[in-house]
């Protein structure tokens, strides 16, 4: 598991992962005694490391939400705990409370005019500003949208070979949060560790309820199933195949695309697969072209925990940087 150099001012990404599919189970994606995609087929999709994923998996078992079957695989636990309004919890509040006592100062007056030579700033007057960082253009750009419309933020979009050309940015303090997806967050991670150093932002990661149902969906085709990937950029389409790929799911037979070749997709609509996974913008294009092959949208949404994990962090972020100030 890739973790920060300031340990404890990050909440790790196993706890991240942990906490969305709890509340996943509670809002009934999946139902008690449903089984779910195993921590290695998990990890592979996300291409994450197995131990991350595998440590979510035991404390989701130790607090009584989802129960480990030999030979079976993981399932729901019957009656998993009710569900709570706050998302992080006691990660949260740890998470808070020490970086009070981190950033606390000896003499209160100093404060003020440590913070604004650090980048910490409160930006009261302001909006708080989000990164999000993806590996493609559209994505990026369609995330960084969704996410300050439904927070009323700001968010900038940004891919993730461009953090670097950030790094001033990100140094001083002027992204209140780095947002990213479980694929890309160890990724992300790293980078921001090593232009930031003990001051850098935090970086969350969203769970997007189209993975796990992605995962449900090709679990369930029998094998020599066909499979056509059809993604709005071939690297995106490309990415989505690799995910496959590493959740072995080996009893599907993949075939890609995207809307920058499009006799790639007249290619996959000629092979007749038993199943299209695509982008809703490559959707309608399909159809034109085959109204009866089955089609799976997976546009990788924001689901609304993801959004309000996010809210969460910043606005209790904001009301301790405003009671230090106080």
């Amino acid at each position: 598991m890739k973790v920060s150099v300031n340990e404890t001012l990050s909440i790790p990404i196993h706890v991240q992962l942990k906490e969305q599919i709890k509340t996943l189970i509670h809002e009934g994606l999946y139902q008690p005694r449903e089984q779910i995609p195993g921590a290695r087929e998990l990890a592979g999709f996300l291409r994450m490391n197995r131990n991350t994923v595998q440590k979510a998996y035991t404390e989701l078992e130790q607090e009584g939400y989802v129960q480990t079957k030999s030979d079976d695989g993981v399932f729901v636990h019957s009656q998993p705990p009710h569900g709570s309004d706050r998302i992080l919890g006691a990660a949260m509040d740890q998470e808070l409370d020490m970086e009070m006592s981190q950033e606390q100062p000896d003499d209160p007056h100093a404060f003020s005019e440590s913070s604004m030579t650090m980048g910490y700033s409160l930006k009261k007057a302001t909006k708080p500003v989000l990164l999000f960082v993806e590996c493609n253009v559209p994505q990026a750009q369609e995330y960084a949208v969704e996410l300050e419309k439904a927070t009323g933020y700001v968010v900038k979009p940004c891919l993730i070979k461009d953090l670097d050309l950030l790094g001033s940015s990100i140094q001083s303090g002027y992204y209140d949060l780095i947002v990213t997806t479980f694929l890309h967050v160890e990724e992300v991670q790293p980078i921001i560790t090593r232009l930031c150093g003990e001051n850098e932002p935090k970086v969350i990661a969203c769970l997007m309820e189209s993975n796990l149902q992605s995962i449900k969906r090709l679990q369930e085709l029998p094998a020599g199933s066909k499979v056509g990937i059809a993604g709005t950029t071939w690297q995106g389409a490309d990415n989505f195949r690799q995910s496959i790929v590493n959740a072995e799911l080996s009893h599907v037979e993949l075939l890609i695309g995207s809307l920058e070749y499009p006799a790639s997709l007249d290619a996959i609509i000629e092979s007749k697969p038993d199943l299209i996974v695509s982008t809703s913008i490559v959707s309608s294009y399909l159809q034109r072209l085959s109204r009866y092959t089955p089609m799976m949208v997976e546009d990788r949404c924001l689901s609304a925990q993801s959004v309000h994990y996010i809210q969460q962090y910043v606005e209790g972020k904001r009301a301790l940087s405003d009671n230090m100030n106080n």
